[in-house]
């Protein structure tokens, strides 16, 4: 679904649209308008923080399971590096799991 994708309403729109405006005034009619059109611009707005915050945790993820395998790596080339290695990709993890919680 892309961003740009606007909610309407399914079925015949202009009957369904102008249904719950039936009896009332114009300055009323055009009240609730703008008011649906505030709820559909929060849900927008909603979606795309959404799908940033799991792009956010995708990446992440994708950073410690490399930094992982690295450390292992590491830790078979140079043992003696094993706590400093672990130390390092540990933070990166905290750091990374800090930004996830932030953003919601």
């Amino acid at each position: 679904m892309n961003t740009s994708m606007q909610l309407q309403t399914s079925g015949n729109s202009s009957a369904v649209a102008q249904q719950p405006f039936r009896g009332l005034s114009l300055s009323m009619q055009r009240q609730a308008r703008r008011e649906m059109e505030q709820v559909q611009a929060r849900a927008v707005v909603a979606r795309l923080h959404e799908d940033a915050r799991a792009m956010l945790t995708h990446t992440a993820l994708e950073h410690v399971g490399a930094l992982t395998a690295l450390e292992q790596h590491l830790i078979t080339v140079a043992p003696l590096g094993e706590a400093r290695y672990r130390e390092i990709v540990d933070n990166y993890t905290l750091g990374a799991a800090g930004a996830i919680r932030r953003w919601s």
